[in-house]
């Protein structure tokens, strides 16, 4: 589950603060519990034996915990939740480009939207929680860099799409 939130909280640009700090709790839980209870077993005077023994309990965790992190580093958790938007992302950027303005979304794909922004050839919306100091979201252009609203950095993430954050 630790590994689930993980993934969860680092699928938006900027990462759910809330759940990774209650991910990060839990790791730090589940890593103090792990080493005590190895401890024990390396104290005793059949150490080896045991670990042997039960190898899956001691050897899986770390699995899980090697996976997570490479997962993280290489960006999976958000590509795989852009992918899976990205239907919706690239529907509400056609229709922005063509004139329409974006009007109200609560959700554009499987992102929350907490604001959205909109114009002829330029479309950004930053997502609900995402980021501590400031807002992330993403932002799509026909032109090149967008500009949606004068202010805040971009930084290209897939096609027209960029990564966008006000900080």
């Amino acid at each position: 589950m630790l590994g689930l939130g993980t993934l969860y909280a680092t699928s938006v640009p900027g990462w759910h603060f809330p759940w990774l700090m209650a991910a990060g709790a839990g790791w730090v839980l589940f890593g103090v519990a792990w080493l005590v209870m190895l401890g024990g077993v390396l104290i005793r005077r059949e150490r080896v034996v045991t670990l042997r023994r039960h190898w899956p309990f001691w050897g899986v965790p770390l699995l899980v915990v090697a996976l997570t992190g490479a997962l993280v580093y290489i960006g999976a958790p958000m590509r795989v939740r852009f992918e899976l938007s990205r239907g919706g992302l690239e529907h509400i950027a056609q229709t922005v480009s063509e004139g329409t303005p974006p009007g109200k979304q609560r959700w554009i794909g499987l992102y929350p939207v907490k604001y959205l922004e909109g114009s002829r050839g330029a479309f950004g919306f930053m997502i609900k929680d995402a980021g501590f100091f400031g807002s992330y979201g993403f932002a799509w252009s026909a032109d090149g860099e967008p500009d949606v609203d004068g202010s805040g950095s971009y930084r290209h993430f897939d096609g027209r799409w960029y990564v966008w954050s006000d900080d």
